[in-house]
């Protein structure tokens, strides 16, 4: 059995060695110093770019808008309308001073006539009339704000190109106030926002995709009277806020 003494003097020694043996090892360990740092300030110089650099993508457009009018002949259905039905149908004359900004006059006209709710009430002696007005036609200006253009592949065959537009409009709406035996025309002051698509096909040549949203204020008169409420046919029911929504497709020519 090992004295004490003994066990202390050996534990020492192992670690003195183990102290001798890792000091040998850390001489042999290469220190990097300064010097021995690749140098990369070249390489940033040259690929990276301040940070207080801006950057802008510029695509080159392949049909252009700037310095052209741009004559529409379009037509679409009544999107909204609860007592009418029918075709809406039009022209539009633009002017883009820009690729981004432009100038647009619309007008619109209707073939509408009541739809199967309407003609239910009021050809079957229901008892219930409807007092509503009809859109006979639309004239205002706008102007074209195109925040989007864009390409896409068709069929994977070719490349189709488009341009997206914001339009916000003022005009003048003309409606009839629908009565049993007669109608007046009332006109109102409208406004609206387009939503414009078109997709160009040739130098001259490109198909629009409108979504017309319009609100104006309707003056609505009784269609057939109701004695009960002291009322005649003609007499004047509400005023009311009307939107006025439409989907129009048809075809673009543009020039310089």
């Amino acid at each position: 059995m090992m004295k004490p003494r003994n066990t202390l003097l050996t534990v020492i020694a192992c670690l003195s060695m183990s102290t001798v043996t890792f000091a040998q090892d850390t001489k042999k360990t290469p220190v990097k110093k300064d010097s021995d740092k690749v140098d990369i300030s070249d390489l940033e110089q040259k690929y990276w770019a301040p940070k207080d650099t801006d950057f802008s993508v510029v695509q080159n457009r392949t049909y252009t808008k700037a310095g052209k009018i741009f004559v529409s002949a379009q037509g679409g259905p009544l999107v909204n309308d609860q007592y009418s039905e029918g075709l809406i149908y039009g022209g539009s004359l633009n002017y883009f001073f820009n690729e981004r900004y432009g100038v647009q006059a619309t007008y619109l006209g209707a073939d509408l006539q009541n739809n199967d709710w309407t003609k239910n009430l009021t050809q079957f002696g229901s008892g219930v009339q409807p007092d509503f007005g009809r859109f006979k036609n639309y004239y205002g200006v706008g102007f074209n704000f195109v925040p989007f253009y864009a390409k896409m592949s068709f069929l994977g065959s070719r490349i189709l190109y488009f341009d997206m537009a914001i339009t916000p409009t003022v005009g003048m709406t003309s409606y009839d106030q629908v009565m049993l035996h007669s109608s007046a025309n009332k006109s109102s002051f409208t406004y609206g926002l387009d939503i414009t698509q078109y997709f160009f096909f040739t130098k001259n040549f490109a198909i629009r995709a409108d979504l017309k949203n319009q609100w104006f204020k309707e003056e609505v008169r009784s269609y057939k009277g109701n004695g009960g409420a002291g009322l005649v046919e003609g007499d004047k029911v509400r005023d009311q806020n009307t939107q006025f929504t439409t989907f129009l497709l048809g075809l673009t020519l543009y020039f310089n």
